[in-house]
């Protein structure tokens, strides 16, 4: 055991001790800091003149929403914020440009959201037509919403009828709270996890690779541990490597934007985010999620760069390879009206670091089993790296 704990500690230094390594590492912390708070730099301008800086108004967001925050989402909470928005004239232009929407209605921005989302409201023009009844049945026409666009799916019957129930399950009424933290988290995300995955990309694509460029993989088959230990402790390295660098770069992603937008909402309901969401959990429950996707899905990442690494010679062209798996797919769009293409290309790593993916209506029948996008994300992730990692052993060991 303490020799290959040994031959861990090794291959981690091989990585480390790379300038290249540190580097990337550096610019990676700095830039997962500095795409943190990214949005508060910069002015809001009206009319070609500031405004007010991006951190202003996000502090000032932020104060009306914490004056909201514990007041149930019902008929009272959307009748207040239907007077508001009434003060707004109907003029050309955005609305958000008048004197009108910053004194009486920009305090309820929010409310005034999960208004439009629920009653399908496209203008200023329309909100005279919601009426004291509709304010009182708002969760009733809100899930008649959900359903329709349940409906609207090319799912099959057993996935819309799942989609249905999980939505029913969703606890009502929302208790409104500031969520400006984890908004942003999830918006970050999907950048870190980006930066998680070029960089696996530089530091592990040499793990084997770069022991045929040096001529020691010779060397390496003809030591005590060369075809055993050696190779464990490489794929060792590299997963470990990923789970590492995961965790370090969201803890510095949750952190870095808590302590600037605020730690608020980890208990409030994910429909305060997203309004038509199904999914039955929380915002701390989704950003958990969350993290375990990116975790799940670079490993998945990594697993490719190794086998790819023992396969082939040259860690610049695994680099290259990984590279265009991982951009390429950001360009590509699919219909959901072709739901198996739709699912199977959102089964790509960078594909599953996509929130809205990862929160959607849809519901998988896979092979009789009924489950959610994020369930299958996870366990395609697991089962994949579980056999890609035994390939790369085999082909390592195997080469000529």
């Amino acid at each position: 055991m303490s020799s290959y704990c040994e031959l861990i500690k090794f291959e981690y230094r091989k990585i480390l001790c790379k300038r290249s390594t540190l580097i990337t590492l550096l610019l990676g912390i700095l830039l997962t800091a500095l795409s943190c708070v990214g949005p508060l730099m910069g002015n809001d301008y009206i009319n070609g003149e500031v405004f007010e800086s991006n951190y202003e108004a996000m502090k000032k967001d932020r104060e009306y929403n914490r004056r909201l925050s514990g007041r149930e989402l019902n008929s009272e909470l959307l009748s207040e914020t239907i007077k508001a928005y009434r003060h707004i004239p109907l003029t050309e232009g955005q609305y958000s440009d008048t004197n009108e929407y910053q004194k009486y209605a920009r305090p309820y921005s929010e409310i005034f959201y999960h208004i439009r989302k629920a009653y399908n409201i496209n203008s200023l023009k329309e909100i005279s037509s919601i009426t004291k009844e509709n304010l009182d049945d708002f969760y009733t026409i809100r899930q008649s919403r959900v359903e329709n666009n349940i409906d609207d799916t090319t799912m099959s019957f057993k996935e819309k009828a799942n989609s249905i129930k999980l939505s029913r399950a969703v606890k009502t009424p929302f208790i409104y709270s500031y969520m400006g933290g984890y908004w942003r988290f999830f918006s970050q995300m999907q950048v870190t996890a980006f930066l998680i995955c070029f960089i696996c990309s530089i530091c592990i694509s040499p793990l084997f690779a770069g022991e045929y460029i040096d001529g020691m993989d010779s060397l390496i088959f003809s030591s005590k541990y060369g075809k055993n230990k050696i190779i464990r402790a490489k794929l060792f390295t590299g997963i470990t490597f990923t789970v590492l660098l995961s965790i370090l770069l969201t803890i510095i992603s949750y952190v870095t934007v808590m302590m600037f937008y605020g730690w608020d909402g980890s208990n409030a309901p994910i429909q305060l985010y997203i309004p038509l969401s199904i999914i039955p959990l929380t915002l701390g429950q989704v950003a958990m999620l969350y993290f375990i996707i990116v975790l799940c899905g670079n490993i998945l990442s990594s697993a490719l760069t190794m086998l790819l690494s023992a396969k082939l010679k040259s860690p610049f062209i695994v680099l290259v390879i990984m590279t265009v798996i991982t951009i390429l797919p950001v360009f590509v769009r699919v219909s959901e009206d072709v739901l198996w293409i739709y699912h199977l290309i959102n089964l790509i790593p960078v594909k599953m670091f996509d929130f809205s993916n990862i929160i959607s209506i849809f519901s998988i029948d896979l092979l009789g089993i009924i489950m959610q996008p994020y369930e299958l994300f996870i366990s395609f992730s697991i089962v994949v790296s579980i056999i890609l990692l035994p390939l790369a052993y085999k082909s390592f060991k195997n080469h000529n």
